[in-house]
Protein backbone atom coordinates (compact mmCIF):
# COMPACT_ATOMS: atom_id res chain seq x y z
CA UNK A 1 0.00 0.00 0.00
CA UNK A 2 2.93 2.17 0.75
CA UNK A 3 4.49 1.78 -2.70
CA UNK A 4 1.32 2.96 -4.00
CA UNK A 5 1.13 5.46 -2.67
CA UNK A 6 4.40 6.94 -3.51
CA UNK A 7 3.81 6.19 -7.50
CA UNK A 8 0.01 7.98 -7.45
CA UNK A 9 2.53 10.59 -5.26
CA UNK A 10 5.01 11.49 -8.08
CA UNK A 11 5.33 14.89 -9.70
CA UNK A 12 3.65 14.77 -13.39
CA UNK A 13 2.00 11.38 -13.41
CA UNK A 14 -1.61 12.71 -14.18
CA UNK A 15 0.30 14.91 -17.21
CA UNK A 16 2.33 11.81 -18.43
CA UNK A 17 -0.67 9.85 -18.67
CA UNK A 18 -2.26 12.16 -20.80
CA UNK A 19 0.65 12.85 -23.16
CA UNK A 20 1.15 9.52 -23.73
CA UNK A 21 -2.13 7.95 -24.03
CA UNK A 22 -2.62 6.30 -27.38
CA UNK A 23 -6.39 7.37 -27.61
CA UNK A 24 -6.70 10.91 -28.21
CA UNK A 25 -7.63 13.31 -25.22
CA UNK A 26 -8.89 17.08 -24.78
CA UNK A 27 -10.26 18.61 -21.91
CA UNK A 28 -13.09 21.12 -22.53
CA UNK A 29 -14.37 23.89 -20.53
CA UNK A 30 -18.32 23.83 -19.14
CA UNK A 31 -19.15 25.38 -22.12
CA UNK A 32 -17.41 23.01 -24.68
CA UNK A 33 -14.25 24.96 -25.93
CA UNK A 34 -10.91 23.26 -25.78
CA UNK A 35 -8.44 23.76 -23.06
CA UNK A 36 -5.78 21.30 -23.61
CA UNK A 37 -5.43 18.15 -25.89
CA UNK A 38 -2.36 15.33 -26.09
CA UNK A 39 -0.22 14.64 -29.22
CA UNK A 40 -2.86 11.42 -29.74
CA UNK A 41 -5.44 13.86 -30.80
CA UNK A 42 -3.15 16.00 -32.19
CA UNK A 43 -2.24 13.16 -34.55
CA UNK A 44 -5.64 12.52 -35.15
CA UNK A 45 -7.28 15.60 -35.77
CA UNK A 46 -4.45 17.09 -37.96
CA UNK A 47 -4.43 20.20 -36.09
CA UNK A 48 -1.08 21.71 -34.56
CA UNK A 49 -1.84 22.19 -30.65
CA UNK A 50 -2.83 26.13 -31.56
CA UNK A 51 -4.70 25.59 -33.83
CA UNK A 52 -7.30 23.23 -32.07
CA UNK A 53 -6.50 25.05 -28.39
CA UNK A 54 -10.15 27.05 -27.79
CA UNK A 55 -11.93 25.52 -30.78
CA UNK A 56 -15.95 24.53 -29.76
CA UNK A 57 -15.40 20.48 -29.20
CA UNK A 58 -18.56 19.78 -31.35
CA UNK A 59 -17.93 22.15 -33.86
CA UNK A 60 -14.95 19.25 -34.53
CA UNK A 61 -17.22 16.15 -34.26
CA UNK A 62 -20.40 15.26 -35.78
CA UNK A 63 -22.73 12.15 -36.09
CA UNK A 64 -22.12 9.77 -38.70
CA UNK A 65 -24.16 10.81 -42.08
CA UNK A 66 -25.84 13.83 -40.26
CA UNK A 67 -23.89 16.13 -40.56
CA UNK A 68 -26.29 19.36 -39.27
CA UNK A 69 -26.20 17.62 -35.93
CA UNK A 70 -24.25 18.65 -33.36
CA UNK A 71 -23.24 16.40 -30.39
CA UNK A 72 -23.80 17.87 -26.36
CA UNK A 73 -20.64 16.35 -25.42
CA UNK A 74 -22.45 14.65 -23.04
CA UNK A 75 -22.08 10.63 -23.46
CA UNK A 76 -24.02 8.02 -21.27
CA UNK A 77 -21.96 5.58 -22.93
CA UNK A 78 -18.77 5.26 -25.73
CA UNK A 79 -20.28 6.74 -29.06
CA UNK A 80 -19.57 6.45 -32.71
CA UNK A 81 -19.24 9.96 -34.54
CA UNK A 82 -16.61 11.32 -36.85
CA UNK A 83 -14.41 13.87 -36.16
CA UNK A 84 -13.27 16.68 -38.86
CA UNK A 85 -9.98 16.38 -39.90
CA UNK A 86 -7.63 19.49 -40.34
CA UNK A 87 -7.56 18.57 -44.31
CA UNK A 88 -11.28 17.98 -44.47
CA UNK A 89 -12.11 14.74 -44.55
CA UNK A 90 -13.70 12.50 -41.90
CA UNK A 91 -11.93 10.35 -39.27
CA UNK A 92 -14.11 8.08 -37.58
CA UNK A 93 -13.94 8.25 -33.58
CA UNK A 94 -15.33 5.95 -30.84
CA UNK A 95 -15.96 8.89 -28.23
CA UNK A 96 -16.73 8.82 -24.38
CA UNK A 97 -16.94 11.86 -21.95
CA UNK A 98 -16.00 12.03 -18.29
CA UNK A 99 -17.62 15.27 -16.58
CA UNK A 100 -15.20 16.95 -14.64
CA UNK A 101 -17.00 18.31 -11.36
CA UNK A 102 -15.13 20.25 -8.42
CA UNK A 103 -17.63 20.70 -5.18
CA UNK A 104 -20.97 19.67 -7.04
CA UNK A 105 -20.13 22.13 -9.93
CA UNK A 106 -19.44 20.62 -13.72
CA UNK A 107 -16.17 22.76 -14.39
CA UNK A 108 -16.05 21.01 -17.74
CA UNK A 109 -14.84 17.00 -18.98
CA UNK A 110 -12.63 14.91 -20.73
CA UNK A 111 -13.29 14.11 -24.22
CA UNK A 112 -11.35 10.76 -25.37
CA UNK A 113 -11.50 9.48 -28.51
CA UNK A 114 -10.01 6.15 -30.51
CA UNK A 115 -9.42 6.39 -34.67
CA UNK A 116 -11.81 3.32 -35.04
CA UNK A 117 -11.52 4.72 -39.22
CA UNK A 118 -9.82 1.04 -39.93
CA UNK A 119 -11.82 -0.70 -38.06
CA UNK A 120 -14.77 0.64 -39.51
CA UNK A 121 -13.66 -0.01 -43.08
CA UNK A 122 -12.79 -3.08 -42.33
CA UNK A 123 -16.10 -3.86 -41.27
CA UNK A 124 -18.07 -1.81 -44.28
CA UNK A 125 -15.93 -4.35 -46.58
CA UNK A 126 -17.08 -7.48 -44.38
CA UNK A 127 -20.58 -6.39 -44.56
CA UNK A 128 -20.42 -5.15 -48.67
CA UNK A 129 -18.44 -8.95 -48.91
CA UNK A 130 -21.44 -10.51 -46.76
CA UNK A 131 -24.29 -8.22 -49.03
CA UNK A 132 -22.80 -9.10 -52.29
CA UNK A 133 -22.74 -12.96 -51.02
CA UNK A 134 -25.95 -12.73 -49.91
CA UNK A 135 -27.11 -11.41 -53.97
CA UNK A 136 -25.38 -13.80 -55.49
CA UNK A 137 -26.37 -16.78 -53.39
CA UNK A 138 -30.19 -15.62 -53.77
CA UNK A 139 -29.46 -14.70 -57.32
CA UNK A 140 -27.45 -17.37 -58.92
CA UNK A 141 -28.89 -20.74 -60.51
CA UNK A 142 -26.97 -22.47 -58.31
CA UNK A 143 -27.16 -23.44 -54.38
CA UNK A 144 -24.37 -22.42 -52.34
CA UNK A 145 -24.15 -24.14 -48.85
CA UNK A 146 -21.89 -24.95 -45.81
CA UNK A 147 -21.26 -28.45 -44.03
CA UNK A 148 -20.15 -28.49 -40.47
CA UNK A 149 -16.82 -31.22 -40.56
CA UNK A 150 -19.52 -34.10 -40.26
CA UNK A 151 -21.22 -33.25 -43.10
CA UNK A 152 -24.25 -31.23 -41.08
CA UNK A 153 -25.88 -28.07 -43.03
CA UNK A 154 -24.65 -25.16 -41.76
CA UNK A 155 -25.77 -22.56 -44.41
CA UNK A 156 -27.57 -23.19 -48.00
CA UNK A 157 -28.60 -20.25 -49.85
CA UNK A 158 -32.56 -19.73 -50.94
CA UNK A 159 -31.93 -20.92 -54.00
CA UNK A 160 -32.75 -24.39 -52.96
CA UNK A 161 -36.41 -23.43 -52.89
CA UNK A 162 -36.77 -23.17 -56.04
CA UNK A 163 -33.78 -25.33 -57.24
CA UNK A 164 -35.17 -28.79 -54.74
CA UNK A 165 -38.36 -27.55 -52.90
CA UNK A 166 -37.49 -27.02 -49.48
CA UNK A 167 -37.02 -24.07 -47.64
CA UNK A 168 -33.40 -23.43 -46.21
CA UNK A 169 -34.83 -23.81 -42.72
CA UNK A 170 -36.04 -27.54 -43.77
CA UNK A 171 -32.41 -28.18 -44.69
CA UNK A 172 -30.08 -26.38 -42.20
CA UNK A 173 -29.32 -28.68 -39.11
CA UNK A 174 -29.50 -31.93 -41.34
CA UNK A 175 -26.55 -34.40 -42.82
CA UNK A 176 -26.23 -33.52 -46.17
CA UNK A 177 -26.18 -37.47 -46.67
CA UNK A 178 -30.11 -37.32 -46.01
CA UNK A 179 -30.63 -35.69 -48.95
CA UNK A 180 -28.16 -38.12 -51.59
CA UNK A 181 -29.05 -40.74 -53.47
CA UNK A 182 -28.44 -44.05 -50.94
CA UNK A 183 -25.73 -45.52 -53.97
CA UNK A 184 -24.52 -41.92 -54.34
CA UNK A 185 -23.48 -42.01 -50.61
CA UNK A 186 -21.42 -45.04 -51.05
CA UNK A 187 -19.39 -43.28 -53.61
CA UNK A 188 -19.06 -40.09 -52.37
CA UNK A 189 -18.00 -41.69 -48.64
CA UNK A 190 -15.19 -43.79 -51.22
CA UNK A 191 -14.51 -40.43 -53.09
CA UNK A 192 -13.92 -38.45 -49.56
CA UNK A 193 -11.37 -41.22 -48.26
CA UNK A 194 -9.06 -41.02 -51.35
CA UNK A 195 -9.24 -37.73 -51.06
CA UNK A 196 -5.45 -36.07 -50.01
CA UNK A 197 -4.77 -34.56 -47.17
CA UNK A 198 -3.63 -31.19 -48.49
CA UNK A 199 -6.57 -31.09 -50.91
CA UNK A 200 -8.61 -27.74 -51.05
CA UNK A 201 -10.96 -28.46 -53.66
CA UNK A 202 -13.09 -31.24 -55.22
CA UNK A 203 -16.13 -32.03 -57.03
CA UNK A 204 -18.49 -34.72 -57.04
CA UNK A 205 -21.19 -35.66 -59.12
CA UNK A 206 -24.72 -37.65 -57.64
CA UNK A 207 -27.94 -37.58 -57.05
CA UNK A 208 -29.90 -35.38 -54.45
CA UNK A 209 -33.42 -35.76 -53.74
CA UNK A 210 -36.16 -33.20 -54.68
CA UNK A 211 -39.06 -32.71 -52.10
CA UNK A 212 -41.43 -33.88 -54.62
CA UNK A 213 -39.27 -37.41 -54.52
CA UNK A 214 -37.28 -37.41 -57.86
CA UNK A 215 -33.53 -37.06 -57.92
CA UNK A 216 -31.85 -34.56 -59.50
CA UNK A 217 -28.18 -35.00 -60.94
CA UNK A 218 -26.02 -32.11 -59.46
CA UNK A 219 -22.42 -31.59 -59.94
CA UNK A 220 -20.84 -29.98 -56.54
CA UNK A 221 -17.56 -28.02 -55.86
CA UNK A 222 -16.51 -28.00 -52.51
CA UNK A 223 -14.03 -25.85 -50.64
CA UNK A 224 -12.42 -27.01 -47.96
CA UNK A 225 -11.79 -24.60 -44.62
CA UNK A 226 -9.02 -26.14 -42.97
CA UNK A 227 -7.78 -24.80 -39.22
CA UNK A 228 -3.69 -24.42 -38.88
CA UNK A 229 -3.14 -28.22 -38.01
CA UNK A 230 -4.58 -28.96 -41.70
CA UNK A 231 -8.05 -29.99 -40.23
CA UNK A 232 -11.59 -29.18 -42.05
CA UNK A 233 -13.26 -27.34 -39.70
CA UNK A 234 -15.86 -26.42 -42.50
CA UNK A 235 -17.21 -26.91 -46.59
CA UNK A 236 -18.29 -24.75 -48.55
CA UNK A 237 -19.92 -26.33 -51.67
CA UNK A 238 -21.90 -24.82 -55.13
CA UNK A 239 -23.97 -27.04 -56.27
CA UNK A 240 -24.99 -26.98 -60.15
CA UNK A 241 -28.26 -28.61 -61.41
CA UNK A 242 -26.86 -30.70 -64.45
CA UNK A 243 -29.89 -33.54 -65.05
CA UNK A 244 -30.50 -32.27 -68.20
CA UNK A 245 -26.95 -32.76 -69.73
CA UNK A 246 -26.64 -36.00 -67.61
CA UNK A 247 -30.15 -37.11 -69.30
CA UNK A 248 -28.51 -36.10 -72.82
CA UNK A 249 -25.19 -37.77 -72.20
CA UNK A 250 -26.95 -40.65 -71.65
CA UNK A 251 -29.04 -40.26 -74.48
CA UNK A 252 -26.00 -40.04 -76.67
CA UNK A 253 -24.38 -43.12 -74.85
CA UNK A 254 -27.08 -44.84 -75.23
CA UNK A 255 -27.87 -43.90 -79.08
CA UNK A 256 -24.37 -45.02 -80.02
CA UNK A 257 -24.61 -48.61 -78.63
CA UNK A 258 -28.60 -48.82 -79.59
CA UNK A 259 -30.57 -49.35 -83.05
CA UNK A 260 -32.24 -46.18 -83.58
CA UNK A 261 -35.37 -48.62 -85.23
CA UNK A 262 -35.58 -51.67 -83.32
CA UNK A 263 -33.61 -50.14 -80.04
CA UNK A 264 -31.76 -53.75 -80.20
CA UNK A 265 -28.47 -53.36 -79.32
CA UNK A 266 -26.18 -52.43 -82.54
CA UNK A 267 -22.89 -53.78 -83.90
CA UNK A 268 -20.22 -52.12 -81.65
CA UNK A 269 -23.04 -53.39 -78.20
CA UNK A 270 -22.95 -56.65 -79.87
CA UNK A 271 -19.22 -56.94 -80.21
CA UNK A 272 -18.35 -55.90 -76.60
CA UNK A 273 -21.36 -58.22 -75.29
CA UNK A 274 -20.20 -61.15 -76.83
CA UNK A 275 -16.66 -60.86 -76.54
CA UNK A 276 -16.99 -60.32 -72.96
CA UNK A 277 -19.24 -63.31 -73.09
CA UNK A 278 -16.62 -65.02 -74.28
CA UNK A 279 -13.77 -64.09 -71.86
CA UNK A 280 -15.99 -64.98 -68.96
CA UNK A 281 -16.88 -68.27 -69.88
CA UNK A 282 -14.14 -69.78 -72.02
CA UNK A 283 -15.15 -73.22 -71.30
CA UNK A 284 -18.13 -73.23 -72.28
CA UNK A 285 -20.05 -73.91 -75.80
CA UNK A 286 -21.81 -71.34 -77.30
CA UNK A 287 -23.06 -70.24 -80.86
CA UNK A 288 -23.08 -66.89 -83.18
CA UNK A 289 -25.75 -66.51 -85.82
CA UNK A 290 -26.22 -64.57 -88.64
CA UNK A 291 -30.21 -64.01 -90.48
CA UNK A 292 -31.22 -61.80 -92.96
CA UNK A 293 -34.97 -61.83 -94.13
CA UNK A 294 -36.20 -63.43 -97.26
CA UNK A 295 -38.70 -61.22 -98.91
CA UNK A 296 -37.84 -58.03 -96.98
CA UNK A 297 -37.23 -56.50 -100.25
CA UNK A 298 -40.37 -57.06 -101.80
CA UNK A 299 -42.15 -55.88 -98.62
CA UNK A 300 -40.03 -52.94 -98.89
CA UNK A 301 -40.81 -52.47 -103.13
CA UNK A 302 -44.52 -53.18 -103.02
CA UNK A 303 -45.59 -51.72 -99.49
CA UNK A 304 -42.93 -49.36 -98.46
CA UNK A 305 -40.37 -48.70 -96.34
CA UNK A 306 -42.60 -47.54 -93.98
CA UNK A 307 -44.40 -50.74 -93.76
CA UNK A 308 -41.03 -52.88 -93.81
CA UNK A 309 -39.34 -50.46 -90.67
CA UNK A 310 -42.66 -51.52 -88.92
CA UNK A 311 -42.13 -55.20 -90.34
CA UNK A 312 -38.40 -54.99 -88.86
CA UNK A 313 -39.73 -53.90 -85.39
CA UNK A 314 -42.13 -57.05 -85.34
CA UNK A 315 -39.00 -59.25 -86.13
CA UNK A 316 -36.87 -57.19 -83.72
CA UNK A 317 -39.74 -58.31 -80.79
CA UNK A 318 -40.21 -61.72 -81.78
CA UNK A 319 -35.93 -62.74 -81.81
CA UNK A 320 -36.29 -60.57 -78.67
CA UNK A 321 -38.74 -62.81 -77.01
CA UNK A 322 -37.34 -65.96 -78.42
CA UNK A 323 -33.72 -65.91 -76.93
CA UNK A 324 -32.58 -66.66 -73.26
CA UNK A 325 -31.85 -64.48 -70.64
CA UNK A 326 -28.24 -64.85 -71.54
CA UNK A 327 -28.31 -64.42 -74.83
CA UNK A 328 -27.64 -61.16 -77.42
CA UNK A 329 -29.57 -60.36 -80.02
CA UNK A 330 -28.56 -57.26 -82.06
CA UNK A 331 -29.43 -55.84 -85.72
CA UNK A 332 -26.58 -55.29 -87.47
CA UNK A 333 -28.29 -53.27 -90.41
CA UNK A 334 -30.91 -53.66 -92.91
CA UNK A 335 -32.43 -56.78 -91.99
CA UNK A 336 -29.49 -58.67 -90.61
CA UNK A 337 -29.80 -60.01 -87.33
CA UNK A 338 -27.33 -61.68 -85.29
CA UNK A 339 -27.49 -63.67 -82.25
CA UNK A 340 -25.02 -64.86 -79.65
CA UNK A 341 -26.81 -67.97 -77.62
CA UNK A 342 -24.24 -68.97 -74.75
CA UNK A 343 -23.83 -72.28 -72.86
CA UNK A 344 -25.07 -75.12 -74.82
CA UNK A 345 -25.39 -78.05 -72.92
CA UNK A 346 -27.10 -80.10 -75.41
CA UNK A 347 -26.92 -80.10 -79.09
CA UNK A 348 -30.07 -81.09 -79.85
CA UNK A 349 -31.82 -78.09 -77.89
CA UNK A 350 -29.21 -75.81 -80.04
CA UNK A 351 -30.74 -77.72 -83.37
CA UNK A 352 -34.48 -76.59 -81.93
CA UNK A 353 -33.79 -73.31 -80.49
CA UNK A 354 -32.95 -73.01 -84.36
CA UNK A 355 -35.76 -74.19 -85.32
CA UNK A 356 -37.86 -71.94 -82.93
CA UNK A 357 -36.27 -68.77 -84.76
CA UNK A 358 -37.17 -69.81 -87.95
CA UNK A 359 -40.62 -70.77 -87.32
CA UNK A 360 -41.85 -67.28 -85.20
CA UNK A 361 -40.39 -65.27 -87.94
CA UNK A 362 -42.13 -67.11 -90.69
CA UNK A 363 -45.18 -66.45 -89.06
CA UNK A 364 -47.60 -63.85 -90.48
CA UNK A 365 -47.23 -60.73 -89.91
CA UNK A 366 -49.95 -58.20 -89.77
CA UNK A 367 -49.12 -54.83 -90.60
CA UNK A 368 -51.67 -51.56 -91.62
CA UNK A 369 -53.97 -54.32 -92.77
CA UNK A 370 -51.84 -55.91 -94.96
CA UNK A 371 -50.56 -59.84 -93.90
CA UNK A 372 -46.50 -60.26 -94.82
CA UNK A 373 -44.77 -63.15 -94.99
CA UNK A 374 -40.99 -63.29 -94.92
CA UNK A 375 -38.85 -65.86 -93.69
CA UNK A 376 -34.76 -66.25 -92.03
CA UNK A 377 -32.02 -67.80 -93.52
CA UNK A 378 -29.25 -68.34 -90.95
CA UNK A 379 -25.87 -69.40 -90.62
CA UNK A 380 -24.19 -70.20 -87.91
CA UNK A 381 -20.82 -70.72 -86.25
CA UNK A 382 -20.04 -72.67 -83.01
CA UNK A 383 -17.72 -71.87 -80.19
CA UNK A 384 -14.81 -72.91 -79.71
CA UNK A 385 -14.92 -75.30 -82.86
CA UNK A 386 -15.41 -72.17 -84.96
CA UNK A 387 -13.34 -69.71 -83.48
CA UNK A 388 -12.72 -68.10 -80.01
CA UNK A 389 -12.47 -65.27 -81.54
CA UNK A 390 -16.08 -63.12 -81.85
CA UNK A 391 -15.09 -61.63 -85.59
CA UNK A 392 -14.14 -65.34 -86.82
CA UNK A 393 -17.42 -66.66 -85.92
CA UNK A 394 -18.97 -63.82 -87.48
CA UNK A 395 -16.88 -64.41 -90.42
CA UNK A 396 -17.87 -68.57 -90.15
CA UNK A 397 -21.33 -67.38 -89.53
CA UNK A 398 -21.16 -64.75 -92.31
CA UNK A 399 -20.07 -67.88 -94.63
CA UNK A 400 -22.94 -70.13 -93.45
CA UNK A 401 -25.76 -67.73 -93.88
CA UNK A 402 -24.23 -67.10 -97.43
CA UNK A 403 -24.49 -71.33 -98.43
CA UNK A 404 -27.88 -71.32 -97.14
CA UNK A 405 -29.05 -68.69 -99.45
CA UNK A 406 -27.39 -70.00 -101.88
CA UNK A 407 -29.36 -72.96 -101.53
CA UNK A 408 -32.60 -71.64 -101.10
CA UNK A 409 -31.76 -70.23 -104.83
CA UNK A 410 -30.77 -73.35 -105.82
CA UNK A 411 -34.08 -75.06 -105.05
Amino acid sequence: MRRKHELLAQPGMFQYFFDNHPDGICIVDSEGYVLDANQSALHISGYAYDEIVEKAMNELLGYVGDAQTRPDLNFSEPTELYFRHRMGHMVYVRVASIPVVVDGRKMGMFIEFEDITEQREQRQELLDIQEMFSFIAEKSQNIISAFSPNGVFTYISPTVKALLGYTPEEVIGKPAAAFNHPDDNEELRKFHNLRSSGQSLDRFTGRVRHKNGEYRWYETTAQYIRNESGQIIQTIGVGRDITDRKQAEETIAYLAYHDTLTDLPNRRLFMKRARFALEESQQGRHSLMLLDLDGFKYVNDTFGHDIGDQLLIEVAKRLTDVIGDNDIVARLGGDEFTILQTHIEQMDDWTRFIERIKDVIAEPISIEGHILRVNASIGVALYPSDGTEVETLMRNADVAMYRSKKGKTQL
